[in-house]
């Protein structure tokens, strides 16, 4: 059960703010102490997701406790309340990575939902068997709030998520948008999480999913081309990226007869929609790469002739066939040809495939420019 600990050395206060959670929030553990040393003794002795504290008391104030808690409970959120509140404080009190900060007197119910919310929105603890990537997804689809350390062999890292959005990472060397790269790309990584959201340095401004396929990008990279040894710097080294919507690579480009495949891909193509015919195409030995491009052709015919009894004014903008085992998306690229990908769902997921399938398209664009400039 979460548990919170309310601190403030005015007992009525603290009496009073327990009576309020306990009854509007019946699934918390509510604790209170009087003083900031006796509040360090609690947590000493038991788990505390959620730290409401005074900052004016004798002996150990809120700023002390927030600094012990910062070194002792990293993983643990600090609320703090005041009726003497200034900018500078409120300044001081970020710095030291306090959630946030309540002027007394405060709205009560605003409190209780703002401090519910911040329970609701953080998780803790370790990370077993499951992948970064996949994890960073849904904290997204969950919209919650949390600071990861992410080990992998000697290099550490940290990722830090708002709501769902990651605004900030660090590794050794790098910030922002490269660090996350780089991070989500580490082989083999252990993840703690702590309930504490200290966003620092550069924000990213780039949507998870583009973080995710470049760093499936510089795994893929790193398998074809071996890590360099000699490199003091946070493997995988950071590197020039596209930005989604262009056309323009600097650091992969594809040949013209043929497409890598990227992580959890079983085949790419892109097919003549009336004849089946294969343009491009990469796949894997066991994938019958060619059928899967005649059916998907014959399938897509039958929904356009679909639409068009229909009277529908728009085409079809992607079909998406999915079984246990195999997953399907064909992504029309004009009347003449459309893209097709094949993966495992075990392997991947939707959101990934479909930005490895814009990534496809653009690529093939760029190709098929380049050789009708020639």
């Amino acid at each position: 059960m979460t548990c919170l600990l309310i601190v403030d050395d005015d007992p009525g206060q603290a009496r009073s703010l327990r009576r309020l959670f306990a009854k509007a929030r019946p699934d918390l553990t509510i604790l209170s102490a009087l003083s900031g040393v006796s509040a360090t003794e609690v947590m000493e002795k038991q788990l505390v997701d959620l730290v409401l504290t005074d900052l004016q008391m004798p002996d150990m104030d809120g700023f002390q406790l927030l600094s012990w808690v910062n070194e002792h409970c990293p993983e643990t959120a600090v609320f703090t309340m005041s009726a003497y509140g200034t900018a500078e404080t409120e300044q001081q009190l970020s710095e030291l990575g306090a959630s946030e900060h309540f002027a007394k007197p405060f709205d009560e119910q605003a409190l209780v939902q703002r401090v519910a919310d911040a329970i609701n929105q953080s998780v803790r603890g370790h990370v077993h068997n499951v992948g970064l990537a996949s994890f960073l997804q849904l904290l997204e689809m969950e919209r919650k709030s949390c600071t990861l350390s992410v080990v992998s062999g000697e290099q550490r890292g940290l990722l830090v998520v708002s709501k769902g959005v990651l605004v900030s990472a660090r590794a050794e060397g790098l910030e922002g948008e490269p660090a996350a790269i780089a991070i989500v790309a580490w082989p083999a990584p252990s993840i703690v999480i702590s309930c504490r959201v200290e966003p620092s340095g550069l924000l990213i401004e780039s949507s998870l999913g583009f973080i995710l396929m470049e760093a499936m990008r510089v795994q893929d990279e790193a398998a074809r081309y071996g890590r360099r040894e000699d490199s003091d710097s946070a493997w995988p080294a950071p590197r020039r990226t596209r930005r989604p919507g262009s056309v323009t690579f600097e650091s992969w480009q594809p040949s013209r007869e043929e497409f890598g495949l990227p992580s959890g891909a079983r085949a790419l193509a892109v097919v003549e929609t009336a004849t089946g015919k294969m343009l491009r195409s990469a796949a894997r030995e066991d994938c019958p790469i060619g059928e899967l491009a005649r059916l998907a052709a014959q399938l897509l015919l039958q929904e356009a002739a679909t639409l068009r009894l229909c009277d529908a004014d728009e085409g079809v903008e992607e079909l998406v066939l999915s079984t246990s085992t195999r997953c399907d998306v064909i992504r029309p690229l004009g009347d003449d040809e459309f893209a097709l990908l094949v993966f495992a769902p075990e392997e991947t997921n939707l959101v990934i495939a479909r930005l490895e399938l814009d990534h496809f398209i653009s690529a093939h664009q760029a190709a098929r420019a380049a050789s009708d400039g020639d």
